[in-house]
């Protein structure tokens, strides 16, 4: 009986520990929304340049391509008949799906089960997106440098995330950093060995992972700018590479308020004035939530066909990655 109820009582703490993350992150985000002027806010984003706001938006889908591109080289090194069409239908949806799910991967869930409809091998199905995960971690780590010349130290450059505005309390929740990215190490190791033998794919993923994480830093430095924030390139890549890494945590509904919180405090550290800072999180998680529309209309169609056998049993066991 003991041991029946713990796989309960520990599905009920994470959800409890990710509506928790979720409330507070996204409370915290609303203090610092409260203290910024909103008429200032409506004047920054009118100096905005209306040709910036399609070029934004191209960038972010290129970014979206590229996800696609290195999903469907992994997906063909294997041989698995898919189109590319078919792929990036999965990919949408999949997104569009994780907007509403746990942490900022749930939406992989619907990946490897849409993927038993062109393969019968569960394995793969599972391991092409652990692995398209890793080389998207693996790219956005070779940023993390950009992150330690802007901030310093990287326990200085935690601190801001991991305080409370004005009262210097460390949010309890940090502590568990370096093991959760020990896991994510640890599940990749246990997959990588499919792709081990062409190792060609893994290069190519890994080069489509850098340009598609590097024309979205780059749409998100051409608003701060327009914005009046006074950040380099290499600035917004290393807030970025931080933020991705901190939303992974699965502790929050999508990264919903950690995201913003974080992206809010890191420009404020480099500048930026609150107005500016929270503008810039919440007109690009817009444009996040705007590129996983067409998802919507596919979602249905990446289900399994009737009599298919679902991939996972619980998010927990991909946990740690993102496009």
């Amino acid at each position: 009986m003991g041991n029946a109820e713990k796989p309960v009582n520990r599905k009920l703490l994470t959800r409890w520990i990710r509506i928790g993350g979720t409330v507070l992150s996204s409370g915290l985000f609303l203090y610092l929304l409260f203290k910024q002027n909103w008429v200032v806010t409506w004047q920054k984003l009118n100096q905005v340049p209306a040709w910036l706001w399609p070029a934004i938006l191209v960038l972010i889908v290129c970014g979206m391509f590229f996800n696609i591109l290195r999903w469907y080289t992994l997906l063909r090194a294997q041989q698995v008949k898919i189109s590319f069409f078919e792929a990036a239908k999965i990919i949408f949806a999949g997104a569009f799906a994780s907007n509403f799910l746990p942490s900022t991967i749930g939406g992989d869930a619907f990946r490897m089960v849409a993927l038993l409809n062109f393969t019968p091998d569960k394995m793969l199905s599972v391991a092409s997106v652990v692995v398209d995960r890793a080389m998207n971690v693996l790219a956005m780590v070779t940023m993390l440098p950009f992150a330690f010349f802007t901030f310093g130290s990287p326990f200085r450059l935690l601190n801001p995330l991991a305080q409370v505005p004005e009262t210097g309390q460390y949010l309890p929740v940090f502590a568990g950093v370096l093991a959760f990215l020990a896991k994510i190490k640890d599940r990749f190791l246990r997959t990588f060995g499919v792709w081990v033998k062409k190792p060609g794919s893994l290069v190519l993923a890994f080069i489509i992972s850098w340009w598609s994480i590097f024309v979205v830093y780059l749409a998100v430095w051409l608003l701060a700018r327009a914005l009046g924030i006074p950040v380099r390139l290499t600035q917004v890549m290393g807030v970025s590479a931080t933020t991705y890494l901190i939303t992974l945590l699965p502790i929050s509904v999508n990264g919903y308020g950690l995201r913003e919180f974080a992206v809010t405090t890191l420009y404020m550290q480099l500048g930026a004035t609150i107005e500016q800072a929270a503008t810039l999180a919440l007109v690009t998680r817009f444009f996040m939530l705007f590129e996983t529309l067409p998802g919507a209309l596919w979602l249905t169609q990446i289900l399994p066909v009737p009599g298919k056998t679902e991939v996972v049993q619980s998010d927990d066991q991909f946990h740690g990655m993102k496009p």
